[in-house]
């Protein structure tokens, strides 16, 4: 019995750390889709911040309850950034796997795709969850700072 719970315990361990490594991986390809985006309008690129990415994450945990521009607790989404300079933006999405489509479906919408276009952004974060029991399992947070 001792084993099986070890091997349970590590099962979980593993699969908590795979998704953690799965959202490093795609903020980097996110951040690299979008950039190209803006290559093309001649928008700057933009860069990763750190403070940004982890705001990123607890936004992606909390869309998985809630999918909304509204936290928890009803503030804006915007609270969850400590820094949040002079300009910012979020766009969420749900339900591809991919950062490809999710980012294809940022494009595909007029508010999303401004956001990422925006010349006065300057920062980007990018958080991703995933909740096998939820309604769409993936879960995409884009944080956006000028």
């Amino acid at each position: 019995m001792r084993k099986f719970l070890l091997s349970v315990a590590v099962i979980f361990l593993l699969s908590g750390m795979s998704v953690a490594l799965a959202a490093e991986s795609f903020a980097v390809e996110v951040l690299n889709l979008v950039n190209a985006e803006r290559a093309k309008v001649g928008a700057a690129p933009l860069r990763l911040a750190d403070d940004l990415q982890a705001a990123s994450a607890i936004r992606a945990r909390e869309i998985v309850q809630n999918f909304s521009h509204r936290r928890p607790d009803d503030s804006d989404c915007f609270t969850v950034m400590r820094n949040r300079g002079r300009t910012c933006g979020e766009n969420i999405a749900a339900g591809h796997a991919s950062a490809v489509e999710t980012v294809e479906q940022w494009m595909n919408s007029d508010g999303h795709r401004e956001n990422i276009l925006n010349p006065n952004f300057r920062e980007l974060g990018v958080g991703y969850a995933y909740e096998d029991y939820s309604t769409y399992h993936h879960y995409w947070v884009q944080l956006f700072r000028g």
